[in-house]
């Protein structure tokens, strides 16, 4: 192995390139300039998406009768269902930082004469993003468990206004 190999990438010894090996070459190249973009697009839908949810939850709970049934519950109790109700909006929010976070700025060192250390830059701002990203989507998810929960909750054993 000479200076310029990467001890994680195994030599390539044999037969010329086939047809089918450059395609494949091409569209792995195509996609690693693709992926950021990707990344970042993915971002923007999960902004929106969480956003929505969070917009909804507060129109519905606007909208219900929970004030006026609250009136019939002691003030530890009024506490405690605000907690509940309150769940699902932290893990959206959460959701919310971690998405936008993949558009943060965030300075990298590199060497641009470099190829091992352009690569290493270019994969770290991609787990960078993709980590975020990850953890919106997962908080996202982890929000609707609260939902349902607060659904049920609420239609089981919050008293009927009058």
């Amino acid at each position: 192995m000479n200076q310029n190999e990467s001890p994680d990438i195994p030599e390539v010894q044999g037969e010329a390139l086939t047809e089918l090996g450059k395609y494949w070459l091409t569209t792995t190249r195509e996609t690693a300039k693709d992926s950021i973009k990707a990344l970042e697009e993915a971002a923007k839908q999960l902004i929106a998406l969480t956003t929505f949810s969070q917009g909804l939850y507060f129109a519905a709970i606007s909208f219900s009768d929970l004030k006026k049934s609250l009136d019939h519950i002691p003030f530890v109790g009024k506490l405690i269902v605000v907690l509940i109700l309150v769940f699902p909006l932290l893990f959206w929010l959460g959701s919310l930082l971690a998405a936008l976070l993949v558009f943060h700025p965030k300075n990298y060192d590199t060497n641009l004469s470099s190829p091992d250390l352009a690569r290493e830059t270019f994969n770290d701002i991609v787990a960078y993003k993709h980590l975020r990203l990850k953890i919106s989507h997962i908080l996202l998810l982890l929000g609707f468990a609260p939902l349902v929960a607060n659904i049920l909750f609420y239609l089981l054993l919050i008293p009927k206004a009058n």
